[in-house]
């Protein structure tokens, strides 16, 4: 009874949420426009890379080609931890005064950012990830939101770069159902995720509260937070694009996504206070609850998914007796196929994707994609919510019972069973 009455509050508070979401974006529809720039500050991109050498070159040609006043930018490529391939030498190639490229013995994302941090004066931070392609425009549509002084980051619509395997495809869409979030965060002012691929940072920030925090394995979501609560801004260009190469292999896109959601549920626990917090404006009241509720709904109707499909399989095997064909067979046993067969939960999870699709073509829309997305959109149904519970369940699972991980120059051992046993001196 009590696990019923907690699945129908879970249902009600995703449609709301969805229902909310769509309607902030028509009340805002004609607040899409990035302000005007009225004043061009002193703008570094960072771009760290460990073991890049098969992107780095092209990410520094894309920011190269970046239309900036070319004295106000400078490109600053730190190769940290000993990379184990060419990543170095290549970058070293594109070297001249407006790229400056140095390495690092210490390896971590967060760590090579930290070191520039301390050395620039640059008004503007840019963290771009060695494996991003970035539009020529991108800044000239970001920079205005810095016009407000409240606004401590600015993060541009992410896009994959390939669109080759299945597992691709599914990212497709689901980055540009992200980029529609995204901007409806930004009118509730409840972004919580600034991506590393290419989010700006005003460089203040950093000079009063401290550069990224290197032990977190997902420092993009830690400072997102930080900013959050000491209650700024951060904003959404919607059609600044950046591209990112999106793993192309099921294990690939595991690991790292079970390194996305341990960053994001050991984030959500520190900045718990923000998160959950009616003194955080929607961020603590909806977006928070609702991001928290919305995963373990996932886990549930997949595994509801599961479960009845297991049990109509059985049943259709275990049939003896054929009567006359398929139709009076399920007729007579109630063998009504799965996909059919929906539960209330499943009803409205059915719609809560109807939405999310609807969703992904206004990304596609105002973010000016052009692309084919072809069988992305049957891939992306069908398969997303399953694999999103894979990921939510494996990250769980790893928090919970996990030994040691390593992600990059990070290495993560932050499990509850690792805390006990470091606590009460366990073997």
């Amino acid at each position: 009874m009590i696990f019923t009455v907690i699945t129908y509050i879970a249902l009600f508070i995703s449609m709301f949420t969805g229902v909310l979401f769509l309607i902030t974006y028509f009340e805002n529809i004609n607040n899409l426009k990035n302000p005007k720039i009225k004043k061009y500050p002193s703008v570094c991109i960072v771009i760290p890379a460990h073991n890049e050498e098969k992107s780095i070159a092209g990410t520094i040609k894309s920011a190269l080609e970046i239309d900036y006043p070319k004295n106000k930018i400078k490109i600053i490529v730190v190769e940290n931890g000993s990379s184990a391939d060419k990543t170095y030498e290549i970058a070293k190639k594109y070297e001249n005064e407006r790229v400056k490229v140095i390495s690092l013995k210490k390896g971590g994302k967060g760590n090579a950012m930290n070191h520039v941090i301390k050395k620039i004066k640059s008004e503007i931070f840019i963290s771009m990830d060695a494996d991003t392609y970035a539009d020529s425009d991108v800044l000239k549509k970001m920079i205005g939101y810095f016009q407000d002084n409240k606004v401590m980051a600015v993060t541009p619509t992410m896009k994959s770069k390939f669109n080759d395997t299945i597992i691709q495809k599914i990212q497709n869409v689901e980055y540009l159902v992200g980029a529609f979030l995204r901007k409806v965060f930004h009118f509730l002012n409840s972004i919580y995720v600034t991506p590393g691929a290419f989010t700006a940072y005003r460089k203040e920030f950093f000079d009063r509260y401290g550069g990224f925090d290197t032990k977190n394995i997902t420092e993009d979501i830690e400072m997102s937070m930080r900013i959050q609560s000491k209650k700024y801004k951060i904003a959404n260009a919607f059609d600044a694009s950046v591209f990112t190469i999106t793993p192309n292999k099921f294990m690939n896109l595991f690991w790292q996504r079970v390194r996305w959601y341990l960053g994001y549920i050991e984030t959500m626990i520190q900045y718990r206070k923000v998160i959950y917090s009616t003194k955080h404006g929607y961020l603590g009241i909806l977006v928070g609850p609702a991001a928290t509720i919305s995963i373990f709904y996932i886990i549930y109707l997949t595994l509801t998914l599961i479960f009845k499909l297991f049990i109509n399989l059985i049943q259709l095997y275990s049939l003896k007796n054929y009567i006359s064909g398929p139709g009076i067979i399920l007729e007579k046993y109630k063998l009504v196929p799965f996909f059919i067969n929906f539960s209330v939960p499943v009803y409205i999870g059915f719609i809560a994707l109807l939405m999310t699709i609807y969703m992904f073509f206004v990304a596609k829309k105002h973010s000016n994609d052009t692309s084919n997305y072809g069988l992305g959109y049957v891939f992306f149904t069908l398969f997303y919510i399953s694999l999103a519970a894979i990921w939510w369940i494996a990250a769980i699972f790893y928090k919970i019972f996990g030994k040691e991980l390593r992600f990059g120059g990070v290495i993560w051992n932050k499990s509850f069973i690792n805390y006990f046993k470091l606590k009460y001196s366990i073997k």
